[in-house]
């Protein structure tokens, strides 16, 4: 009868320092995640920035025939674009995060 106290005190212990360790590493990566969020949003706003200039000079129109010329502004259409994707996907991806959640709570 003392053994299985015993034991049963041992694994209430293991238990308790198991469930600080997981919550403080939690809380951690909780506050990992909103820092990660923040810079996101930075860069969010950065891209914008750089979407809205680039696309005005792209569609700024060129008055040389040069090949150099019209080259560049072919590689400025595509860096538009792609700026455009970037930014489309890392808010899909908040999105699809942020629906998830909503889910989970609605489920409760």
């Amino acid at each position: 009868m003392t053994f299985v106290v015993i034991f049963l005190l041992l694994l209430l212990i293991a238990s308790i320092a198991l469930n600080y360790y997981v919550i403080k590493k939690n809380l951690q990566l909780s506050d990992q995640r909103e820092n990660l969020v923040d810079q996101i949003e930075k860069s969010l706003d950065i891209l914008d920035v750089c979407y809205s200039r680039i696309a005005h000079h792209a569609e700024t129109p060129v008055l040389s025939d040069e090949p150099v010329i019209q080259q560049v502004v072919y590689d400025l259409g595509l860096c538009k674009n792609s700026i455009l994707a970037v930014a489309s996907k890392i808010v899909t991806y908040g999105q699809n995060d942020y629906d998830d959640e909503q889910d989970e709570s609605d489920d409760q």
